[in-house]
């Protein structure tokens, strides 16, 4: 499924839903990432071009899928359940990047890759763009994010902040004076202003957010790692990013409030799922999807490996915290799906070992979570949304909406991938797991719409149905934005490349 996945081409759906066409431009080398996209950029000069390859049969016996099974039995051989869980970036480091570093371990390769954020180490715009907090002082993101990472480690972290220990307050404090700044510019009248500042705000609490919610979630290391995940400290720090966030989304220009589908009845909401899914499971293309198809780079198309494997890697792991509770038809036809996205208990058929064996192709690092860095923000609240909506019963419906919609899409998307990297010219072991989805969403798409979205408007009636539509609108808005902000990275990674 790649909930996350998706998000590289969520601008490819409906132009019902678009104010104006998206448009690519290749970015400024003096901005860090473009804030609009334009059509009047020429092609990045490293994509290569290649002649026209035979049209692709998408199919569990065909070439291509016998390959990438092939790949994949081997990747699940390799895969291993040790995971020191220090060894990546979310327990260390506080250098969000921008563009795919030559290595991991460099640290003169990860300053090079590095986001130019005020706030951040590195920063090298004007001083007026580091942010203040209320006391008058700069907001230092770097060292609040240290903060946040000594305390998850804390051991009894509640206990030390209840008995005043001096080194927990002291991080809590600059925590949390790093936060109430934060939010109060991201999530405030100017928060979609596109500036520097703006997006350190955003990049800040969407980090800070992933790292309490990637608790939710065993990772198979140090026991030691989960002793503060039901931390009434982590909650309430949660709590206090999440809510301003959730609220600007809804009320954001692009962003979707529920409020519009409230008078809606019944049929009309069912109707209008059914209308939005025969748009979305085979789109318009749009210029995302134009260049994601016909400009992509090899570097590129490792770059959209790279920032797709944080879920890729893990794939289906919230969708399986909605499948607990009183058996019914709908949880039933989710734990399907579920169990498909598992490989139906075999490792080496489960989706994640195809991504992990698709990374390992282009010598792609696949320790679960190696590339938390270089996620945008704007894809990173896509993933924090997924985890609020699942841990949330009360959210079940949106979540279930969302999902539809993804269900629907994913096989449009998904010929997108497999067409670049043919185009590329690249083996079918690197985009196996591509082809592997079109196939299974093609049924998951109808499933999810005919037995799971409608029942659910039927059984909930128009008191909550209308929270199944606002769920799928709003996967389509956020998928949208994560797409083209990925798009925008790879661009300014492409320009900064050609003027070097």
């Amino acid at each position: 499924m790649l909930l996350a996945g998706k998000r590289a081409s969520a601008a490819a759906t409906s132009s019902r839903r678009q104010q104006a066409p998206t448009r690519l431009a290749a970015p400024r080398a003096s901005t860090p990432a473009p804030r609009g996209l334009t059509t009047t950029a020429a092609a990045p000069a490293s994509a290569p071009t290649a002649p026209a390859a035979e049209p692709l049969v998408f199919s569990s016996t065909s070439t291509a899928a016998q390959a990438s099974a092939a790949s994949a039995a081997a990747a699940a051989a390799a895969i291993t359940t040790h995971n020191a869980g220090g060894e990546v970036a979310v327990w260390s480091s506080v250098r969000p990047l921008c563009r795919l570093p030559a290595s991991l371990d460099d640290p003169e390769a990860l300053r090079a890759a590095a986001r130019q954020l005020p706030g951040y180490e590195g920063w090298r715009g004007p001083q007026a763009e580091v942010l203040t907090a209320s006391d008058g002082l700069p907001v230092d993101f770097a060292s609040a994010e240290r903060c946040l990472l000594a305390l998850l480690q804390t051991p009894a972290l509640d206990a030390r902040l209840a008995r005043f220990d001096a080194t927990a307050g002291d991080a809590a404090a600059e925590l949390r004076r790093a936060v109430e700044a934060a939010t109060a510019r991201a999530y405030g009248p100017q928060g979609d202003d596109g500036s520097p500042q703006a997006a350190a705000c955003h990049t800040f609490l969407q980090r800070l957010l992933y790292r309490i919610n990637r608790l939710n979630h065993f990772w198979y290391d140090d026991l030691s790692r989960y002793e503060n995940e039901r931390s009434p400290y982590c909650a309430a720090l949660q709590d206090a990013a999440e809510g301003p966030w959730q609220r600007w989304e809804a009320a954001r220009e692009g962003g979707v409030s529920g409020e519009a589908f409230k008078s809606m009845g019944v049929e009309e909401l069912s109707e209008a799922v059914r209308s939005r899914a025969a748009v979305d499971v085979d789109p318009p293309a749009s210029e995302v999807t134009l260049f994601l198809r016909d400009r992509l780079s090899l570097e590129g198309y490792r770059h959209l490996l790279a920032v797709g494997s944080l879920d890729g890697l893990v794939e289906a792991s919230r969708q399986s915290r909605v499948c607990a509770g009183a058996p019914n038809p709908v949880s039933v036809m989710v734990f399907r799906v579920l169990m498909e996205e598992y490989g139906s208990g075999k490792l080496a058929r489960k989706h994640s070992t195809f991504y992990a064996s698709m990374m390992g192709q282009l010598d792609l690092d696949t320790r679960l979570e190696a590339y938390f860095d270089l996620l945008p923000w704007q894809w990173l609240a896509g993933a924090n949304h997924n985890f609020l909506l699942t841990e949330r019963r009360r959210h079940y419906l949106r979540y279930l909406g969302g999902l539809t919609f993804f269900e629907v899409n994913g096989p449009s998307v998904y010929r997108t991938y497999c067409a670049a990297a043919r185009r590329l010219g690249l083996p079918p072991s690197a985009w196996g797991y591509w082809e592997l989805h079109v196939r299974e969403d093609e049924r998951h798409g109808r499933q999810m719409v005919e037995e799971v979205a409608v029942p659910l408007m039927e059984r909930y009636g128009p008191s909550a149905a209308w929270e199944v539509l606002w769920g799928y609108d709003q996967e389509v808005a956020m998928g949208r934005r994560a797409g083209e902000a990925l798009v925008a990275d790879i661009l300014a990674a492409e320009a900064g490349a050609g003027a070097q």
